[in-house]
């Protein structure tokens, strides 16, 4: 009924390659390879044989993708973890300092102050000076590669060097950044590194092809070894960097994240900070009940909340970088002091944030890890946090204010937080905002908590049953809402499920997550197309809301028609008069002028720099001269030579001598021969002459 194929495609291809070698007489010939020859002597040829060929099989496995992969899972996460350590190194020396002064405020402000100062100087500094490709999340440039455009110096060795320490250096300061969007960035450098480096073993890694599909796995890598993630990584990657996505990387992605996931929780587990491989964030909730069908109207509250959030935060952001673009008097003036801009930005988040200060009412001694710790916690603080019943012990203590209560903390961290993430993330720095914005997230929620539990001090009554509010749980709703806000993405609800090692909330995660997905992509457009679009990199982003009508827009009624090009039978008149008429950085060339296949582009640079590279004045005398000789000694009394040379105007008299712009010189043929036989030195001199 459909039809059907009267012969397989590559029995097909078999057939047809072995007579086409029959066409051409060159029938085959078992032989055995001529490298094999050297070990058939001998009374261990057969060794050395089947050690030869246990070499190429081995050699030829390092090209499978599996092998890959591996590797870059293993690298990735050695990579994750080392700078974990380094971080918590830096963080925990500042502790140090500021605990060791504690008899005198002012050291211990200095202290405070100037430690997080010099690391983010030290990382803008050694960026931009090695690599000012690193600065930023990367995820930007990513999904700009992964559409096929070109973006040098991006994906090489020392972008990875430069991004390594820069963000190390940055989140060890403990200013509101993130480690997320980075490490794609930072994995997608990874494999095309080891892609180049495993070329060596075969031509395969040179497939471009084949090196997009790698690096679609990379991004999943990134977010897999840096949360601990593999599943909402892989995920993650797919929303965030592609428009569409290959089925065929599927696997790949898992694998690699999966693989990188797992060795990342081993050191942890090896270095004997945790006791086996658990959840980055635990948490305790209660699994028989985890939440009542009467609070989802608050997860959703949580939501749609979130959303106008997530866009308000994107806003804001753009704004602070068009502000200090706009100002041309305060850009020129950062131009020149590069490290200005960072150093005061980090003073004055730092001075918010001293806990003796404006810090004790925003729980500014708290890391970003401690902070989740902490607003993820099964207890309750509203009821006892107005009486003094409640017994705020470890890390809990830095919510704890004698003069206010947990909503005032609450209430000042997450203004406080906000803003200063949305400027912080301006920095020139390799830094992602992921992070900060999932701790504002989980502060929101944990407020919205407490609140519900201060309202339901009892809980909410099902039955005969009483079950109390958990606020903790809102904290994770409010994560996932918020991040997800702002990145455009539902991957985060599945990123909270593994960050948290529970799926008990998965109902009112995913309820929260969407509807502040439905508010923020209706007001503004994700964090990564802001940034592309302040880059002005070369991404064509969707379209939001209400502009359904640019659908019907067809390119013809955009583009534009007269456009010079450049064929391949063309002249070299035909390329001047392309470069004087136009001032188009990019020239199309095309087969010829009456078929228009366009067969890709050229830079005006490259064009400008052949032309000048192969008619030099001594490209041409070069030419001339092995065209003289190749005569052998024939003379052609009647005959002339005819070229054409553009320069400076001159008198025609003397041979050397440049003729007008384009004009027609000719050489008698003994005269050119007796010129070209003068001493190097003489004709020199004459040329200058």
């Amino acid at each position: 009924m459909y039809g059907r194929y009267t012969q397989d495609l590559g029995t097909f291809a078999k057939d047809e390659a072995a007579r086409l070698r029959l066409q051409e007489g060159d029938t085959p010939r078992p032989r055995r390879p001529s490298e094999l020859l050297e070990y058939t002597q001998g009374r261990c040829a057969p060794c050395r044989v089947c050690a030869l060929q246990c070499q190429r099989f081995l050699i030829s496995k390092v090209g499978e993708d599996w092998v890959f992969l591996i590797l870059l899972g293993l690298v990735m996460a050695l990579v994750s973890w080392a700078m974990d350590f380094a971080i918590a190194t830096c963080l925990q020396a500042q502790k140090w300092m500021y605990g060791g002064l504690d008899t005198n405020v002012l050291l211990q402000y200095m202290a405070w102050v100037t430690y997080p100062t010099v690391l983010i100087t030290f990382s803008a500094g050694f960026t931009q000076i090695l690599a000012p490709q690193a600065v930023g999340s990367g995820i930007p440039e990513m999904k700009t590669i992964l559409r096929g455009v070109v973006l040098k110096e991006y994906l090489t060795l020392k972008t990875f060097v430069a991004k390594v320490i820069g963000l190390t250096c940055a989140l060890g300061s403990g200013m509101p950044l993130g480690k997320e969007g980075p490490f794609v960035h930072i994995a997608s450098m990874c494999a095309a590194l080891l892609s180049r480096f495993l070329s060596l073993f075969g031509g395969f890694y040179e497939n471009e092809a084949r090196n997009i599909e790698m690096l679609a796995a990379a991004c999943a890598v990134g977010v897999g070894c840096c949360f601990a993630a593999p599943i909402g990584g892989v995920l993650f990657s797919i929303e965030v960097t592609s428009t569409f996505f290959a089925v065929r990387n599927y696997w790949r992605g898992f694998f690699a994240a999966t693989f990188s996931a797992f060795i990342f929780r081993v050191l942890a587990v090896w270095n004997k900070d945790e006791e086996t491989i658990t959840a980055l964030f635990k948490t305790r909730f209660r699994l028989d009940f985890p939440f009542d069908l009467q609070e989802l109207p608050a997860f959703a509250v949580i939501g749609i909340a979130s959303g106008f959030g997530g866009a308000l935060f994107v806003y804001l952001n753009r704004k602070i970088v068009q502000f200090m673009r706009r100002q041309k008097t305060i850009n020129r003036f950062l131009m020149k002091k590069r490290l200005l801009f960072p150093a005061l930005v980090t003073l004055i988040i730092s001075t918010l944030t001293f806990p003796p200060g404006f810090g004790q009412f925003m729980a500014g001694q708290l890391t970003q890890k401690d902070t989740l710790v902490t607003l993820f916690d099964n207890q309750t603080w509203a009821k006892q946090g107005i009486s003094d019943e409640f017994e705020y012990l470890g890390i809990l203590e830095a919510w704890r204010h004698p003069r206010s209560n947990v909503f005032v903390t609450l209430v000042v961290f997450i203004l406080m937080k906000f803003w200063m993430s949305a400027l912080a993330t301006t920095i020139p720095v390799p830094c992602g905002a992921f992070m900060p914005v999932f701790v504002i997230g989980a502060a929101f929620g944990r407020l919205v908590g407490e609140s519900m539990a201060a309202w339901f001090p009892d809980g909410i009554h099902t039955d005969s049953n009483i079950y109390r509010i958990v606020p903790g749980g809102y904290a994770v709703v409010g994560a996932a809402a918020l991040s997800g806000a702002v990145t455009h993405t539902v991957s985060t609800a599945v990123i909270v499920f593994e960050l948290t090692g529970q799926i008990s909330h998965i109902l009112p995660v995913m309820i929260a997550v969407i509807l502040a997905n439905a508010v923020a992509q209706s007001l503004q457009p994700s964090l990564y197309d802001s940034i592309i679009r302040i880059k002005k990199l070369p991404y064509l982003p969707e379209l939001g809301w209400g502009h359904h009508e640019k659908y019907s827009v067809r390119v013809e009624d955009i583009m534009v028609r007269d456009i010079r090009y450049v064929t391949l039978n063309c002249k070299y008149r035909d390329l001047q008069q392309v470069l004087h008429s136009t001032k188009m950085k990019n020239l199309p060339l095309v087969e010829s002028a009456e078929s228009m296949i366009l067969l890709g582009s050229i830079e005006r640079t490259q064009v400008g720099a052949l032309l000048s590279s192969q008619l030099s004045p001594q490209r041409r005398l070069l030419a001339l001269r092995q065209k003289v000789l190749s005569e052998d000694g024939h003379r052609l009394s009647d005959s002339s030579i005819r070229f054409q040379v553009r320069g400076a105007e001159g008198p025609q008299g003397d041979p050397w001598q440049p003729p007008p712009q384009s004009a027609s010189v000719y050489y008698h043929h003994d005269k050119l021969v007796q010129a070209l036989k003068t001493e190097p030195g003489q004709r020199k001199k004459r040329e200058e002459n």
